[in-house]
């Protein structure tokens, strides 16, 4: 059931042509158009759905499995004849698709012996290859071109032909190179965290042999796999500062070695900017970068969220609390919150929490007890939330100045740590968790809080942030969290 839902969706999103092999139209109800409708309503999710949909109770249901082969043929045969309606395919994309579409063309034509109705279509398929580098469509079509050329007796165009595939050879080479050093780059990196560090160390080298290779390609590809790869190492590895340079000179360097931008996303290149520009403390900079460049984001979509929890993070770790509650206003109201995932919706209650507990709105005051109460329990499934979460309970009750439940939150946090934070990748974390246990044993005494945890506090200041490999997510910044608290103490 899980593959023909998944046709259903990609069908329903490219568009139905008029020429379809299912007729959408007059809707005629077989078990096939029922089956069909079923699931693309969303009725129709599982197996015992479809079999309660299409067959009575005492019927016989053998015929079941045939009949989910013959619409998986049926939607399968209607890949060929989607409108690409499917907003989410770029430009290239799409071309891409019609390349194949008119290389499948061409096929059929050369196995009719229709040669001459082929090569106008091979012609077409090399150029649009060109313009956009996709290699191994050019290579395809050269060879096919070739073949039909020698049985037109085009013996001039043969031989230019010729000669302009071995000039392509050794750029088609070194653009099949650096897919494939991406691709287990990827395969290492995604998996587990031993592995990933071991990787980590070669990485380096990699880069630099992506480098000089996808400059002697010159395709977009090749340099899109070195630049996607340079950023996603150097977030791991912490270096910020590298991925801010990349991004701020991707542009100049494909001008500088002719590739085609068209295809260079444009919006992951300002999100990954802005990120980069948090991670690495440029918070000023970042901040005027992302007031720029938010109108690039369609509010309807994920990665509108994704841009926005970023401008937020960094207007809060720049203590800009009135630019914090204008991003989270144009957030909270946008009707598309209740789109997104499970997941993203529980940070934005967490960075909403945390924003009222440094900056509270005068007459809008904020439901603390609803929110500890319902707060999402911390577990593997929310890695990198689960310090948050515990910290906000500690803001929690240090606010309402419940001592005894504060001392009762401390243990389980000091518990904790001693369960999770055994390598250097929580040091962050680890010296936070400390300076609020000294907190406790000081007996909430503002003053030899503040002393005793001088240390840690000057410390902490020195502990850079982790790579995103071992990442924790600071809403706010713990120096800042560790003044709060020590003001807030004072008043109690």
């Amino acid at each position: 059931m899980e593959e023909l839902i998944k046709l259903i969706q990609i069908i329903q999103r490219g568009g139905v042509a008029d020429a379809s092999l299912l007729d959408f139209k007059t809707k005629k109800e077989n078990k096939e158009w029922l089956l069909f409708q079923g699931i693309s309503k969303g009725e129709v999710t599982s197996e015992a759905e479809a079999l309660a949909l299409l067959y009575e109770k005492d019927a016989a249901k053998s015929g079941f499995k045939m009949l989910k082969s013959r619409l998986r043929k049926r939607l399968m045969n209607q890949l060929f004849f989607l409108e690409n309606h499917d907003t989410r395919q770029n430009v290239a994309q799409l071309a891409e698709n019609d390349c194949f579409a008119k290389l499948y063309q061409s096929r059929v034509l050369v196995n009719a012996g229709a040669y001459d109705l082929a090569a106008p279509l091979l012609r077409e398929v090399i150029s649009t290859g060109q313009k956009y580098s996709f290699y191994d469509v050019i290579s395809l079509a050269q060879r096919s071109l070739l073949y039909v050329y020698s049985h037109l007796g085009e013996r001039a165009l043969f031989f230019k032909l010729l000669q302009q595939s071995r000039d392509f050879g050794s750029a088609f080479s070194a653009d099949q190179l650096v897919e494939q050093l991406f691709l287990e780059s990827k395969v290492e990196l995604n998996h587990t965290i031993t592995a990933r560090k071991a990787y980590l160390d070669k990485v380096d080298s990699i880069l630099e042999e992506m480098g000089q290779l996808w400059r002697e390609a010159k395709s977009f590809s090749a340099f899109n796999y070195f630049y996607i790869l340079s950023n996603w190492a150097q977030e791991l590895k912490g270096n910020f500062d590298q991925i801010v340079e990349l991004t701020s000179n991707s542009e100049r360097l494909m001008a500088e070695y002719q590739i085609n931008t068209e295809q260079f996303d444009q919006r992951y290149n300002k999100y990954i900017q802005i990120y980069a520009h948090l991670r690495a403390k440029n918070l000023d900079q970042g901040l005027a970068l992302a007031s720029a460049n938010e109108g690039a984001f369609n509010p309807k979509g994920k990665n509108w969220f994704a841009y926005m929890e970023n401008y937020f993070l960094l207007a809060m770790h720049a203590r800009k609390y009135e630019v914090a509650h204008s991003v989270l206003h144009k957030v909270l109201v946008n009707p598309f919150l209740t789109k997104i995932n499970k997941m993203g919706q529980e940070r934005w209650v967490l960075y909403e929490a945390y924003l009222h507990f440094v900056s509270p709105v005068t007459g809008q005051p904020f439901k603390w007890q609803a929110l500890v109460q319902n707060l999402p329990s911390y577990s593997r499934d929310k890695e990198g939330f689960n310090v948050a979460i515990l910290i906000l309970q500690v803001m929690y009750y240090l606010e309402a100045e419940d001592l005894e439940a504060l001392e009762y939150r401390i243990e389980a946090l000091k518990k904790y740590a001693h369960k999770h934070f055994k390598d250097s990748f929580s040091e962050r974390s680890r010296a936070f968790f400390k300076l609020l246990t000294i907190m406790v044993s000081s007996g909430f005494d503002p003053g030899a809080t503040q002393k005793k945890g001088n240390y840690l506090y000057q410390k902490l200041q020195r502990i850079n942030p982790p790579g995103d490999a071992y990442a924790e997510i600071e809403i706010i910044p713990y120096e800042h969290l560790w003044e709060y608290m020590l003001k807030h103490l004072q008043k109690l």
